[in-house]
């Protein structure tokens, strides 16, 4: 029997960009979002914990969920569980009503009845796959009037140049960041994509599958330089249950490295179809960056002193992912240490047994050992 993954990498097979064109993507999107010219950005959280979430980037995986819809089966609901919800969270269910259930489909989940309209547009959360800390989600934006999408042709990679401004926060989740994209699945009819691709943490490391996704849009421009023009303006305010088949697969742990001069001890890895999520303890903390805003360079140096741990992720065809620059939290400790998580979507959507090792500074961890 052919699974979901097999449908995603058929799909996939359709969408490669090159680097030059990723470049250019990703240049246009950072241009539109005026974004801080620093790759990351530090804040400090309770419990002294450092955040690093990278700029958005361009992913490739923006058909595979339009190809699961279409993916035969039965399901049925699962039943939420993990770490207590922020009150703000509870009291946001209690005024705004429950969130909407999601339905399995084989691994995908599909929510149900998630969709909000204004100004004659329709957003609906269509599908979600991921782990225990990574997924994509596919929302369909319906135009009424289809005519404010005349002259948005997509490029030669089928991506729309489009720019959102839009939200997201999964309950009882730290801190998080990816990528974000839209194209048109069907240039027939009156609806695109909007497809985001994302990484988070939680404070207790429970996974996100069962949390409440919350997710907000109100607006969307083109990015064509000068030429960029708002194309609709509304409010889409979206809940429902990040409910999907979790493919992670736990690697063995233990091992030791350095970077930079420091030990670090690998305390977790996970791999998943969509992502990586790499713990450590380094022994070292980055200490005062300064006034919040731009990171002077020395600043941006103590953070990767302990952030930039290089993680890079090999595949059975020979290619490999380079997730160093993945969300990434700190929590310092106070036998001056640092625990250190990284966790970061791919550019791909793979089937666990395509993985063949994640390297992890300079230590090679065969997935096949798990």
């Amino acid at each position: 029997m052919t699974s979901p993954l097999d449908s995603y990498k058929a799909s996939l097979d359709k969408l490669r960009f090159d680097d030059e064109s990723k470049a250019r993507m990703v240049s246009a999107l950072e241009t539109a979002a005026a974004r801080e010219d620093a790759p990351a950005r530090i804040v400090e959280l309770p419990e002294d914990a450092a955040v690093r979430r990278p700029k958005r980037r361009l992913a490739l995986v923006a058909a595979c969920l339009a190809a699961c819809l279409v993916v035969g089966g039965g399901g049925g609901v699962a039943v939420a569980a993990g770490v207590l919800p922020n009150p703000a969270d509870v009291l946001s269910d209690v005024f705004g009503g429950a969130p909407a259930q999601t339905e399995l489909l084989n691994e995908v989940g599909r929510p149900i009845g998630a969709s909000a309209t204004s100004n004659g547009i329709t957003v609906t959360a269509e599908a979600v796959v991921g782990d225990r800390s990574n997924f994509t989600v596919v929302y369909d934006v319906r135009f009424d009037d289809p005519s404010a999408l005349e002259g948005v042709e997509p490029n030669e990679n089928g991506v729309l140049p489009l720019v959102a401004n839009a939200d997201c926060h999964v309950d009882g989740t730290v801190a998080g960041g990816g990528a974000a994209w839209f194209y048109d699945a069907d240039p027939g009819d009156d609806t695109i994509q909007y497809a985001e691709s994302m990484g988070f943490t939680t404070w207790n490391g429970a996974g996100i599958v069962g949390h409440t996704m919350r997710f907000s849009m109100d607006g969307i421009r083109t990015v064509e330089g000068e030429d960029s023009r708002t194309i609709a303006s509304g409010d889409w305010n979206l809940k429902f249950e990040m409910n999907y088949v979790d493919t992670t697969v736990d690697l063995p742990t233990g091992q030791e490295t350095t970077w930079q001069g420091a030990d670090v001890t690998v305390d977790a890895v996970a791999v998943s179809s969509v992502g990586v999520t790499v713990d450590y303890t380094i022994d070292r903390q980055i200490g005062d960056l300064g006034p919040s805003g731009r990171l002077s360079d020395e600043a941006l140096a103590k953070q990767d002193a302990v952030l930039g741990l290089p993680v890079t992720v090999a595949f059975a065809d020979g290619t490999t992912f380079d997730a160093t620059n993945a969300n990434t939290t700190a929590v310092k400790q106070d036998d001056g240490t640092s625990a250190v998580t990284k966790t970061v979507t791919y550019d791909r959507i793979v089937a666990a047994s395509d993985i063949v090792s994640v390297t992890v500074g300079d230590v090679e961890i065969p997935v096949s050992a798990a």
